[in-house]
């Protein structure tokens, strides 16, 4: 650790971002804070990492209806943890109140989500936002989960080989009128950056898969091999 780094440490001593206890390192999450979270780290699908009901027992290469019926766009997915009333009092003032310092310890926990799949992405692709939103908002939330997980890969970040179209919030909508709304709202800008390579999606929240879905079919058609995702939570329906 160099001397500036170490008058830092001093000066700002390492507290958990979420309750200010005191911690090892900068971003770390104290026991209490993480032991609040619904961590997916028990059984789930192979492929998009849908977790499995408590007491089922699949084998390591088991798939969800989904997934095993081919309707999965992307080789893998993974979340760090469930979406409920403790990750949307993280995510939710991250995504819309400036509460940027939550990037570091979610980032590392989507790094720490996608331990169980064997990946070589040429680039990581935060999902895009609109102009009109990243004018409103200041920042695209995916882009600051970004940085952390493209330089545990050694990879560089893309952030202008897709653009994307302004529509409404998809708000309540049901699954279907969601892969519906999203269509055609990404367009590939720069093919020759996507020809060939294989892709890395990041973003905050996995509601119905629509997004991730969209953004890969139009990456598949400008000729990328392989296409991932991770976000730092997702929704599980209740069983």
């Amino acid at each position: 650790m160099s001397i500036i780094s170490r008058v830092i440490e001093f000066l700002f001593p390492p507290a958990c971002p979420i309750c200010g206890a005191p911690v090892k390192t900068h971003g770390e999450l104290c026991g209490d804070c993480w032991s609040c979270f619904d961590w997916i780290d028990g059984p789930h699908c192979a492929r998009c990492g849908y977790p499995f009901p408590d007491g089922y027992e699949p084998d390591a290469n088991a798939m969800c209806p989904v997934c095993a019926a081919g309707k999965s766009d992307l080789e893998y997915v993974r979340a760090a943890c469930i979406y409920d009333d403790m990750s949307r009092s993280v995510m939710l003032p991250f995504k819309h109140g400036g509460r940027i310092k939550f990037a570091r310890f979610m980032s590392r926990a989507m790094i720490w989500a996608m331990r169980d799949i064997d990946i070589s992405p040429d680039l990581v692709m935060p999902v895009p936002l609109a102009n009109r939103r990243l004018f409103q908002r200041g920042y695209n939330q995916a882009t600051l989960l970004s940085r952390e997980i493209a330089r545990a890969y050694g990879v560089p970040i893309d952030f202008d080989s897709v653009h994307r179209k302004y529509r409404p919030n998809m708000g309540h909508k049901t699954h279907a009128q969601r892969h519906e709304h999203i269509r055609g709202v990404f367009n590939v800008m720069c093919p020759d950056k996507i020809r060939g390579k294989k892709i890395l999606l990041v973003d905050d929240v996995m509601t119905s898969g629509a997004t991730f879905d969209e953004l890969a079919r139009v990456l598949r058609r400008a000729g990328a091999a392989e296409i991932y995702g991770v976000v730092f939570c997702r929704v599980v329906r209740a069983e």
